[in-house]
């Protein structure tokens, strides 16, 4: 059980890192939700990872939403390198705080202002995703993110969504959601599609490590962060997102098992920091 974790104070400044390779109209849905946030007081940084002309054009196309608040932040397709464009876009910016999102995920209205709420000092905050089936992210349109539709148990269930307990995150109410978070029994991680930090934090552990393909590198990084005493915190019952579906041709079993090592080697050195960050950039 966690204690009610409501900030006082927030950060002067906010940077949204937006993940994303080559998956266009995925992205286009993920950024049109950011430009109906609640709050429209940070900046958009796309980490793109190789991604092609559709890509820039989405991102061009959303720049009269953001304006200026928007950065597009890219790298050559040499394989899957989501840690390096991760830091690239980390380096990019001065913000204080760091929201982290997938450009596959659509998120709530109050997605951005909810990380921002819990926002505390050695604390990294934890959130979880709704997750669709490609029937059901085919269904996702951009009326339905306006309206808010696509956030509603009904929609969902009309979707074909299987119910289960996840329901929870749209149906009760907030002071019962907020409760879940306080009490979640769950073992907190760092999900790279919903989760935030301070940048100092994450400067002081250099970053996400470069060496890391697909697989475990979400892991590290939020080990690190333990491991320097930034204690994790969850917001996954009331910073709400979907998931939109899509295939892991980068998935390699060799890379993922070399990940892992990489991740406990970390851990049983109790080694925060790691060599193959941030500073690789400089």
């Amino acid at each position: 059980m966690q204690a009610s974790h409501t900030s006082t104070s927030r950060p002067d400044s906010v940077a949204v890192i937006v993940s994303t390779y080559n998956q266009p109209a995925h992205l286009d849905r993920c950024l049109f939700a950011l430009g109906l946030q609640d709050t429209d007081n940070f900046a958009v940084l796309i980490a793109d990872d190789g991604s092609g002309a559709e890509t820039r054009s989405v991102i061009e196309a959303h720049d009269p939403v953001f304006r200026d608040r928007l950065k597009h932040i890219w790298q050559p397709d040499k394989g899957f390198r989501k840690t390096l464009v991760l830091n690239r876009a980390v380096h990019a910016t001065d913000a204080d705080y760091l929201v982290f999102i997938d450009g596959d995920c659509v998120a709530h209205p109050g997605f951005v202002a909810e990380h921002l709420r819990h926002a505390l000092p050695r604390h990294y905050l934890n959130g979880a995703l709704i997750r669709l089936n490609a029937r059901q992210t085919g269904q996702v349109a951009r009326e339905g993110i306006a309206s808010g539709e696509v956030f509603t148990v009904r929609w969902l269930a009309h979707a074909g969504w299987r119910l289960d307990r996840r329901y929870l995150k749209l149906a009760l109410p907030r002071r019962a959601r907020q409760w879940l978070n306080d009490h979640s029994p769950t073992t907190l991680y760092w999900l790279g599609a919903n989760a935030s930090c301070w940048r100092e934090d994450c400067l002081q552990v250099n970053g996400f490590d470069n060496r890391f393909g697909y697989g475990y590198e979400d892991g590290d990084f939020g080990n690190r962060l333990a491991l320097y005493g930034v204690t994790p915190l969850t917001v996954r019952w009331t910073a709400n997102a979907l998931h939109l579906d899509h295939g892991r041709p980068y998935r390699d079993p060799n890379v993922i098992a070399s990940n892992r090592k990489l991740q406990l080697e970390a851990v049983a050195k109790r080694a925060y920091r790691t060599r193959h960050g941030l500073d690789e950039l400089t």
